[in-house]
């Protein structure tokens, strides 16, 4: 495999950004940031084409300005928090409200906003930060590490690990767009997604989880088998209302490293296989995009909220604990 790096600018306070490429022996070609630990571009060979799957900004000026984390790694807590607030060891903190009175991906200068330390690994590349005690109101410094491989079969695989310095909560996610006919490509409608999961988080009007998971079964959000996207994400689901088409956790049953769904494009038979450790899978079907609903979001994560609401997997970290979990996404072309 070959690794390269280049210059990808500078950013509005001076600090140099860097852009690395890593060539599998099977044609796949990723290349990351230092800011954001972002997944920039992702080629893939498809029918003889290189077709780029992962949606990115073609400078840094479009990333600092950007509100879609197109890519990033966010954190400390992906997805939204209600009231930016939790109480933790009878405290209560408040962190940064970035959305309206509710706290998004971290907040007004989230993990996708940092420029990470990097290192060339010998089959990826690490990208590593410190995130200090009260950082947009985060308890406890937080040592933050995110590799992306790849597998001798061409996987790209991302390891997390955050190790705890003092008693927070952590939830880290990457925030993909996916579009598998091409990122030029203006809907992600004719897409198929499955996925196991039997149940769903509810939000309310806020886009904020209620608490309540909600069975898939007789609802549009029963992806047991492959259904097109557009089938599905303006059917009449008060659900559907409330997020203005998906932007759902789907809760996917078991341990460890499992598959939790699949999008696949009927166009030039490539399918996306995402495996994770995380909980769930959250699908965000580009609502607010510019180019409304040009990709989907595949988030593996936990449930948004999670510390509001005690009957989900919690994101509880403890002095000397470290966090760790994967996420790989998995190429295969069907004919």
């Amino acid at each position: 495999m070959k690794i390269s790096k280049r210059s990808f600018g500078t950013t509005r306070d001076g600090r140099p950004v860097l852009c690395y490429t890593m060539e599998h022996e099977s044609g796949l070609r990723a290349e990351m940031l230092d800011y954001g630990a972002t997944l920039r571009q992702l080629l893939v060979p498809v029918n003889g084409q290189m077709v780029s799957v992962c949606k990115g900004y073609e400078t840094l000026e479009e990333y600092e300005a950007g509100t879609a984390y197109l890519g990033a790694v966010v954190g400390r807590c992906a997805g939204r928090i209600g009231g930016a607030r939790f109480a933790m060891n009878r405290t209560e903190y408040h962190i940064t409200a970035n959305e309206g009175e509710n706290h998004l991906h971290g907040g007004a200068k989230g993990f996708d906003r940092q420029v990470w330390d990097s290192e060339v690994l010998p089959d990826g590349v690490r990208f590593s930060r410190l995130s200090p005690d009260g950082e947009e109101g985060y308890p406890g410094d937080l040592l933050v590490q995110v590799d992306y491989v790849f597998g001798p079969d061409g996987v790209l695989k991302m390891r997390f690990a955050a190790r705890a310095e003092g008693d927070t909560v952590v939830s880290l996610t990457h925030h993909g767009y996916w579009n598998l006919a091409g990122t030029d490509s203006d809907t992600v409608g004719g897409h198929l997604f499955s996925t196991p999961a039997k149940v769903f988080a509810a939000i309310g009007a806020d886009s904020i989880t209620t608490g309540e998971l909600c069975s898939v079964e007789g609802r549009p959000f029963d992806f047991s088998s492959p259904r097109r996207l557009e089938d599905c994400w303006d059917q009449p689901d008060e659900q559907l209302a409330a997020g203005h088409g998906f932007d759902h956790t789907f809760l996917v049953e078991g341990q460890g490293l499992r598959p939790v769904c699949r999008l696949a494009c009927p166009e030039n038979g490539l399918t996306l296989e995402v495996h994770t450790t995380l909980p769930g899978i959250h699908l965000y079907t580009g609502n607010f995009l510019p180019v409304r609903r040009s990709a989907a979001a595949l988030e593996a994560q936990f449930i948004p909220n999670a510390p509001n609401r005690p009957g989900f997997p919690q994101i509880w970290l403890n002095k000397g604990q470290t966090w760790e979990h994967q996420i790989q996404y998995r190429f295969t072309i069907e004919h």
